[in-house]
Formats: C-alpha cells, structure tokens, sequence
C-alpha cells in the first residue's frame, strides 16, 4: 500500500504548491525547529508572503526573540531547505487564543467581485486534477486532495479574469499594477537592506540622503538596516565585547560622529551604560 506520506508529497509537488507545504511544516514541526525553551513561550500563528507572525505569551519574551530574530529565521530556513522565510513578526498575547487559530499560508488575493465558488473549471482542469489523484486509493484522502486543488485552480482563474500575471522572477500571480510578488519583493529588500548594512559597517556616519545616491533605497530601508546593525553590535557589546572597534562603529551608528570625534571618554561611557545595562 503506498504511504499516505508520498502520496501527499507527490500531489502537492505536481501542484505547485511546495512553498505552502514548507509553510505547514514550520509550524507543525515548530518545536523541533527551535527548541523547547522558545517553544514553550511561542505559538506559530500563519506565514504570509515570506513573513513568520509568531504569538508570544509575554512583552518579555518578545523582546528576548526579537534579538535573535536573524537566527531563527536561520534554523527555519535550514529546516525547510530553502529561503522560505524573510522576517519574524512577535505578538505579544494569549498563546491559545493563537492556537485556536487556523494555521495556513495566506496567498495574495485579489480584490474583485468574483466569488470562488461561482468560477468554473473547464475540462483539462478537471482532467489534471483526476490525474493527479488517479493513484490515490483511499477515497477520503482523494476527496480531500481534489478539494484543495480544486480551491486552488479557481483562485488562480480569478486573478487570471482580473488581469494578474506572473512574477517577473517566480511563477507566483500578483496584481497588474506590480511586477513582482510580494514574496520577490520582500526579497529584493533583503538584499538590499544587505547593501546597506555592509556600507554602514565602512562608513557609520553616512545619512540616507548620501547613500541613496550610491545604493537607491528608501528611508525606511535605512533606518531598518540602520537598527539592525546596532542592535547586533549592542549585544555583543552587552554580551562583553570590548573590541574598541565595534565600541566606535557602535557610538558613530547612534550619534552620527565621525571617527575624528571618538576619544577614550566616549568609549568608556558606552561601556559603562552596557554595564549598567547587565
């Protein structure tokens, strides 16, 4: 008898529909990913367009997570096998009011006037599904197997009447008026969020007016890779670091001040409120 297990592998491969089965396994297998500690505190509520949103059970621990956010997403990547997720979003609240939640990937959607169950399937529609159910023999598995791709067939014949189109990088449908997925676009602001940060490293005090002219990026993608630069050199700072260094790069990112201006009694002060700090 063939495994339930590769049945639904190979119907979901066939489907196009890996990414939403990857999305599913970060949160069934949550625990494993990252640990009993985290797992203990946190709930995966859905992934949506690349984007993790995880309940937490206190402001505390959000906190805590979203210092080791960059690792996380990290092991979930390495979990899965591909770049799946591109950001963590922590909310602070009651883990089972998240629980009772319905844990899916939300796909963009396009906004019309078009109900999903008024679309109609023609027949090599219908053809492709039976066939790739065909080998399936436990009835109520098929049935399920023919539901979901049946929803998923429609959704994609509405935004086909809405004028959506592919991708310019993947296959993925988004709305007429963008060229990339959200997904992709996500993407393409990691990178260069990347950019930026690997500049602020050589250049701590340079402004976003005066990197927009050499690496284009919006004021929010500054102050985003900005914050996540001092936020990493601050923990290892806190953490004991005392490379003078990283102590400089640190005070130049947070005051704007430029190598010539950092003496020892600046460096000691950073030290000493790290100190405080522990």
């Amino acid at each position: 008898m063939e495994k339930v297990a590769n049945i639904l592998a190979n119907t979901i491969k066939s489907m196009g529909l890996q990414k939403k089965y990857n999305a599913q396994s970060v949160i069934v297998h949550w625990r494993k990913i990252v640990g009993g500690d985290i797992s203990a505190h946190t709930y995966p509520v859905l992934v949506q367009s690349g984007i993790l949103v995880i309940s937490v059970n206190n402001s505390v621990w959000c906190h805590h997570l979203s210092m080791m956010k960059e690792s996380i997403i990290a092991k979930i990547n390495d979990f899965i096998g591909e770049k799946l997720i591109l950001d963590i979003r922590f909310q602070a609240g009651n883990l089972k009011n998240g629980q009772k939640q319905e844990n899916s990937e939300i796909d963009e959607q396009p906004n019309n006037q078009y109900k999903i169950g008024k679309v109609k399937l023609d027949a090599a529609d219908i053809q492709m599904m039976n066939e790739t159910v065909e080998h399936v023999h436990d009835k109520y598995l098929k049935q399920k197997l023919l539901r979901v791709m049946r929803k998923d067939f429609m959704s994609k014949k509405i935004k086909k009447q809405n004028n959506w189109h592919q991708c310019a990088s993947c296959t993925v449908f988004c709305p007429p008026d963008q060229s990339h997925c959200t997904v992709c676009r996500l993407a393409n602001k990691h990178q260069v969020i990347i950019k930026i940060i690997s500049t602020l490293k050589q250049i701590p005090w340079i402004h976003h007016h005066e990197l927009n002219e050499h690496i284009p990026c919006t004021d929010e993608e500054f102050h985003q890779a900005k914050y996540t630069l001092v936020s990493s050199i601050g923990r290892s700072i806190q953490d004991g670091d005392v490379d003078k260094f990283n102590i400089m790069t640190f005070i130049m990112l947070t005051t704007g001040a430029k190598i010539e201006a950092i003496n020892e009694a600046a460096i000691k002060k950073t030290l000493d409120k790290f100190r405080r700090i522990k």
